[in-house]
């Protein structure tokens, strides 16, 4: 017959709360509507490149017009990955923790000015009838 001993609460290292990370916001992602802006730059950009290299085999001949059209044929492919590529974020940042500094205080300084008076409250504000 076994006995289980069961240990005292606070030495369950697996039920202890763990407080969650805090979020950095350099860790977001940019917004959504300039990542497509880029995006459609990027591939605008190579498909005029392309367009380039095509105008430009009319005036080229050689080994040149071949490697202009070598362009214009993988071209594509490559545009599309570029701008499929999204913004991903792989890597979290760290949050260094420090104890804060003390906060300015108000201080009397040289020239103290006091200015004497009464305070006076208001009364209270009635519910409208």
């Amino acid at each position: 017959m076994s006995t289980q001993v069961s240990a005292p609460k606070g030495d369950r290292p697996h039920l202890r709360h763990q407080p969650p990370e805090a979020a950095v916001i350099t860790d977001a992602r940019g917004a959504s509507s300039v990542e497509l802006s880029r995006r459609v730059r990027r591939y605008t950009l190579a498909m005029a490149f392309r367009m380039a290299c095509f105008v430009s085999m009319v005036f080229v001949e050689g080994w040149l017009r071949w490697t202009l059209l070598a362009f214009a044929v993988f071209l594509p492919y490559v545009a599309v990955v570029l701008a499929n590529q999204s913004d991903e974020r792989t890597t979290p940042s760290q949050v260094e923790h420090a104890t804060p500094e003390p906060l300015p205080q108000l201080t009397v300084g040289d020239h103290a000015e006091v200015i004497e008076g009464d305070v006076v409250e208001d009364e209270p504000l009635r519910p409208a009838a």
